[in-house]
C-alpha cells in the first residue's frame, strides 16, 4: 500500500507542476497572440488553401465561408471531395455566387492506393495547386480570422530556415454535452500540452487544423505522399520536415475549431483514436498519464484511507486543476470557464480511462471504417464496410 501511495504523491505532484507551467506559458502565448501581424513581401507568395471535406453538418458553411474572407492578395482555394455523392460538394458549390471574385476549385477524386483517404485528397488537390508557392492544409471543421494568412506567411520570412508554420487552436461546441467534453479536451488538454512541447523541445510536428508548408519543404520530403498510409498524417508530415533540417513555427494566429460530436460514443471513438495514435507514433507520450492530477487524488485518497492529508492533497490538486482551465480558457477568449469546471472535471476521468483504454489495442475508428495501426505510424484498413463514423468532417 505504501507504494500506491508513493506512485500516487509523485502523481499528485507532477500534475501540480504541469498545471503551473502551463498556465505560466499559456500567459506568455497571450502576448504572442497580442503582437502585430507581420510584414508581406513586396510581392506577396501565392498561397494555395487545400480543404479535404467528407459529411454536411451545420457549421461547414460557415467555417469555408470564414476561409473565403481572408484578407490576403493572392490566396486561391481547394475543394476536394471523393465522388460526387458526398454531400459537402453542395456547399462550396453554394458559395460561389457570394464569392464570385474568389478562386475556387472543387476537386472531386483520390489518389489510389492511400489508407489515409484525407490524404487521398490532399494529394490530388496539391496537384492542381501547381503554381502555389505555399501550400497551407486545414481540416474541414476549422474557422479563421481574416488576418490567418497574413500572420502565417509574414511567419515564414522571419527565418529562411522555416518550413512549416502550423497554428494552435481553440474548441467551440455545437451544444450537445459529447461535443462539450471533445471543446473541453481541446481547449484544456491539447492546447497545454502544446505549449508544454513548443517549450522543451522544437517543433517536430504539424497539426491537422492548419499546417502550412513552403513547397520546397514539400518537395523534400516526397510530397504529401510521404504520409499516404499514415494515420497521423499531421504529426509525420511535421516529423519528416524535421528530420529533413527544417524549422517549424507556432503561429501566433489560432484557430478555432467546430465539435461536432453527437454521442458519447463518437467522442470516445475520436479520442481512443487519438490516444492510441499517440501511443504509437510517439510512445513518450505514455507519461502523459502523470499529469491526470484529479486520478491520482482519487487514488491517494483510497490508498490512505481518506486521511485529512489525502483529502486536503485531492482538494488542493482539484482546485490547480479549475484555476488552470479557467485561465486558459479566458486567454482563449472562451465564454463562462467557471462554470464548465465540472465539465473539465469530468473530462479528467474520461480520458483517464480512455488512457487505460488504449492500452488494449491497436484498433481505431476513422470515418466509418476500422484501420489496425501498425509499428512506424502507417495503417491497415481491416474491412471495407462502413460503420458509424464518429466525426463527419475530414
Amino acid at each position: 500500500m505504501n507504494l500506491v501511495i508513493d506512485i500516487a504523491l509523485a502523481g499528485v505532484s507532477v500534475s501540480l507542476g504541469y498545471y503551473v507551467v502551463a498556465t505560466i506559458l499559456a500567459l506568455r502565448f497571450a502576448r504572442r497572440l497580442r503582437t502585430p501581424i507581420p510584414s508581406l513581401p513586396k510581392i506577396a507568395p501565392r498561397v494555395a488553401i487545400l480543404k479535404p471535406l467528407h459529411g454536411i453538418n451545420e457549421s461547414l458553411e460557415a467555417n469555408l465561408s470564414s476561409y473565403l474572407e481572408i484578407a490576403y492578395p493572392r490566396v486561391e482555394y481547394y475543394f476536394g471531395v471523393s465522388d460526387y455523392e458526398d454531400r459537402a460538394t453542395e456547399v462550396p458549390v453554394a458559395l460561389r455566387p457570394r464569392y464570385q471574385y474568389q478562386n475556387i476549385t472543387l476537386v472531386v477524386g483520390e489518389e489510389p492506393g492511400c489508407s489515409n483517404r484525407k490524404i487521398a485528397k490532399v494529394i490530388k488537390m496539391s496537384e492542381r495547386a501547381d503554381k502555389a508557392e505555399i501550400l497551407a492544409v486545414s481540416d474541414a471543421d476549422v474557422e479563421v480570422s481574416r488576418d490567418h494568412l497574413r500572420r502565417i506567411v509574414g511567419e515564414f520570412g522571419e527565418d529562411e530556415k522555416i518550413g512549416a508554420v502550423t497554428c494552435a487552436y481553440r474548441a467551440r461546441p455545437c451544444g450537445t454535452f459529447a461535443s462539450r467534453l471533445e471543446a473541453s479536451f481541446a481547449n484544456t488538454d491539447f492546447f497545454p500540452q502544446i505549449l508544454v512541447s513548443e517549450t522543451i523541445e522544437p517543433m517536430q510536428y504539424t497539426m491537422g487544423a492548419t499546417m502550412a508548408f513552403k513547397r520546397e519543404t514539400l518537395h523534400s520530403i516526397g510530397g504529401f505522399r510521404s504520409v499516404k498510409n499514415m494515420l497521423a498524417d499531421d504529426y509525420f508530415l511535421g516529423q519528416f520536415v524535421s528530420q529533413r533540417g527544417w524549422k517549424i513555427k507556432l503561429s501566433s494566429s489560432i484557430v478555432t475549431l467546430t465539435c461536432e460530436e453527437q454521442t458519447f460514443a463518437e467522442f470516445w471513438n475520436h479520442q481512443l483514436r487519438w490516444a492510441r495514435t499517440y501511443r504509437t507514433a510517439r510512445p513518450i507520450s505514455l507519461f502523459t498519464i502523470f499529469t491526470h492530477g484529479p486520478f491520482w487524488g482519487i487514488v491517494l485518497m483510497l490508498a490512505a484511507l481518506f486521511s485529512p492529508f489525502a483529502i486536503a492533497t485531492f482538494a488542493a490538486v482539484i482546485t490547480a486543476r479549475v484555476a488552470m482551465s479557467s485561465i486558459i480558457s479566458r486567454i482563449l477568449k472562451l465564454p463562462n470557464p467557471l462554470r464548465d469546471s465540472w465539465i473539465v472535471l469530468l473530462k479528467d476521468f474520461v480520458m483517464t480511462g480512455i488512457w487505460f483504454a488504449s492500452l488494449i489495442s491497436n484498433r481505431v475508428l476513422w470515418g466509418g471504417r476500422e484501420f489496425q495501426i501498425l509499428r512506424g505510424g502507417a495503417m491497415r484498413e481491416l474491412n471495407g464496410h462502413e460503420t458509424r463514423p464518429e466525426r463527419l468532417s475530414a
